[in-house]
């Protein structure tokens, strides 16, 4: 009786292993298995360096500018030479009768020494939104954003972030 006991687990096994092997495609000698990586292991990353409210303030459009980094994620070094077309802007929350945020200008930011090359910080000016002439204003509380950048029209990284007014 054991015996057949140990004879059935066995086929058992032995089922499960041809399942297994049957399962998964042995490669040819020689031939390379290639597996896509993951992009999101490679993608730029965003940092948001400074956010400056002033001058904006509740009931004026006054910009908050924001100081940007976008850093590829292999060799950790400053993306350079963005503009306007390299960043999209999200509105994620506002305070209750509050507009949406758009950028208004994207410019780098210079080197502190007089003559020196500019950096690869940038400011980002963001305002409220304007529509059919109007330009509306901040309001008093928190508004939540969430910062694209974009390469080829391709949106690669993005960060989430918040400022109160």
């Amino acid at each position: 009786m054991e015996k057949a006991k140990a004879a059935l687990g066995l086929i058992v096994l032995l089922v499960f292993a041809v399942s297994i092997v049957g399962a998964y495609p042995t490669p040819n000698p020689g031939q390379t298995i290639v597996t896509k990586p993951n992009p999101q292991m490679f993608a730029p990353f965003i940092n948001i360096i400074s956010i400056k409210i002033a001058p904006a303030a509740p009931g004026n459009s006054e910009p908050v500018t924001a100081g940007v980094k976008v850093q590829s994620a292999i060799k950790k070094e400053d993306i350079c030479g963005l503009d306007a077309s390299n960043f999209k802007l999200e509105t994620i929350t506002v305070p209750p009768g509050g507009a949406a945020v758009v950028i208004k200008n994207v410019y780098a930011t210079s080197s502190t020494a007089v003559n020196q090359p500019v950096d690869c910080n940038f400011w980002l000016e963001l305002e409220p939104t304007s529509f059919q002439g109007t330009q509306y204003t901040w309001l008093t509380g928190t508004y939540t954003l969430k910062l694209y950048y974009l390469k080829d029209g391709q949106q690669i990284a993005d960060k989430t972030f918040s400022f109160r007014v």
